[in-house]
């Protein structure tokens, strides 16, 4: 009866081989399985299509999309600038770069008057603190001075920005129109180059 029952020690461990080689095949099976579906299901779902002038953009899985983005520093003053936009998204193919939409940004000049930048699309440069605009772009002064330009280039940091896109000026002794203009918010300098042309009130 013994006997009858009885198995050799090798036979019992190449069955527990076996057995151990089995499931450790189906466990891997099951991963590679999970992970394939995983891969899949968020192909397409990591895809943002941004359609401007009929003009599509696909971006992969490497960007990163903010919704109410806000960016808060100091300039080399010491003083505050916060800028916002309702959504954003920047490409890891370039981190610097954080391309922002329906723009507003603050900033906090000298004697604490202030000045806002809006626009509908803007580049900011996270490296070199600037803000690059390529369509209309309004600036407002707390005065009530205005300028209305169609692109912009300003460094928040050391707070000089420019434009060659055409700008007029509204104040309240009338309007002035230029082809190119600079500003130094440091010293409250407007200066118009290229045909300026002052039309008053």
């Amino acid at each position: 009866m013994f006997l009858k029952n009885y198995l050799p020690r090798s036979e019992n461990n190449e069955a527990k081989n076996s057995l151990k080689y089995l499931k450790f095949t189906l466990v891997f099976l099951f991963f590679c399985t999970v992970l394939i579906t995983f891969i899949f299901s968020i192909k397409d779902k990591n895809k943002m299509v941004l359609t401007k002038n009929d003009k599509k953009i696909n971006l992969n899985q490497n960007t990163l999309t903010l919704e109410n983005a806000k960016l808060i520093g100091n300039d080399r003053n010491n003083k505050p600038y916060v800028i916002t936009a309702k959504s954003s998204f920047k490409n890891s193919l370039d981190e610097n770069l954080l391309h922002l939409n329906s723009v507003e940004a603050d900033m906090t000049l000298n004697s604490n008057n202030w000045m806002s930048i809006n626009t509908n699309h803007a580049i900011f440069n996270i490296f070199d603190k600037t803000i690059e605009a390529t369509e209309k772009v309004f600036i407002f002064y707390d005065d009530g001075t205005k300028l209305e330009s169609s692109g912009l280039n300003y460094n928040v940091a050391n707070g000089i920005g420019f434009s060659n896109s055409g700008v007029k000026m509204f104040g309240k002794w009338g309007i002035i129109e230029a082809n190119s203009f600079s500003f130094d918010t440091n010293d409250h300098m407007i200066k118009f180059y290229n045909k300026p042309k002052l039309i008053l009130n």
